[in-house]
């Protein structure tokens, strides 16, 4: 049974209150804001001739340019697989979250917590992170464009785009963990809301329309193209995480080191990462009856 624009929009509303939580925490309550500036801390520790050129590659592609290129691409595959109503979505997801995320930046500006490291400059405009709200927008877009069966992949692809961008921001200390969850959940919302809205039009219009079906063989090329598109994404995450398990076994005493003086922050990036999987998981499951 297809999920109703009634539950996409109850989604919605779940990531509304989710964000205001967040919001209220990061900003009025005292062991909240510790946990904050000890998970940043952790992840500024992280810095180093490895990993800060990485995270430093890896913000950029947060940044405008390359997220309006990005979800160009994916608008220009869903007009390919004859989705017109798809590639209005993700220009709309794309804009509207840009835009709504710097107008809440200018509104929500407030004193962050001091004792921070030397490496740590997060302005007072810094929640919810544009760049981690443009990563979760892209993530979800990606999931929404391609055809069912490489909606799990996408989904894990999309984890992957999410998390990157937005650790190596932490990671470069221009953020607090709250900013990304504040921008994972921005996102999510507009894309259950937009969603909903596509939904009450498909409604009230044909399943098939003639130009899906004219469209039908440029599909079936397309979605070949995204398959092996996917697939050299995840073989590249799947070499990148044996890598870093292979780094770790050869210096565990290290990273044990490190996670037990830097608990919290193990404990934030879990949290975080884990809320990105069921965020883009939660998409990828409302969305199981579309083509």
């Amino acid at each position: 049974m297809a999920v109703t624009p009634r539950v996409l929009l109850a989604g919605a509303a779940l990531c509304v209150v989710a964000f205001l939580a967040v919001l209220g925490l990061a900003y009025g309550v005292p062991h909240a804001q510790w946990l904050d500036v000890a998970g940043l801390q952790g992840f500024i520790g992280l810095q180093g001739p490895v990993v800060t050129p990485v995270a430093e590659w890896l913000v950029t592609l947060g940044g405008p340019l390359r997220v309006a290129l990005l979800g160009g691409v994916l608008a220009l595959v869903a007009l390919a697989r004859g989705r017109w109503q798809i590639a209005l979505l993700v220009v709309a997801l794309v804009g509207l979250t840009s835009v709504s995320g710097q107008l809440l930046k200018a509104l929500l500006a407030h004193p962050r917590p001091e004792g921070l490291s030397d490496g740590a400059v997060v302005a007072q405009e810094a929640f919810p992170s544009g760049h981690a709200t443009a990563a979760m927008a892209l993530a979800i877009a990606l999931v929404v464009v391609v055809p069912g069966r490489l909606r799990a992949a996408a989904a894990i692809a999309g984890v992957g785009l999410a998390v990157g961008v937005s650790f190596s921001l932490v990671v470069m200390g221009q953020h607090f963990p709250s900013d990304l969850a504040g921008g994972f959940l921005l996102a999510t919302g507009w894309a259950c809301a937009l969603l909903a809205l596509l939904r009450l039009a498909a409604g009230r219009a044909p399943d098939r329309t003639r130009a899906e079906r004219w469209a039908a063989p440029m599909r079936m090329a397309v979605d070949r193209v995204a398959a092996v598109g996917l697939g050299a994404a995840l073989l590249a995450m799947s070499l990148i995480a044996a890598g870093v398990v292979l780094v770790a076994v050869l210096r565990l005493p290290d990273f044990a080191q490190y996670a037990q003086d830097h608990t919290a922050f193990v404990a934030v990036a879990g949290a975080l990462g884990l809320s990105a999987l069921v965020l883009l998981g939660g998409v990828a499951g409302l969305l199981a009856r579309q083509r």
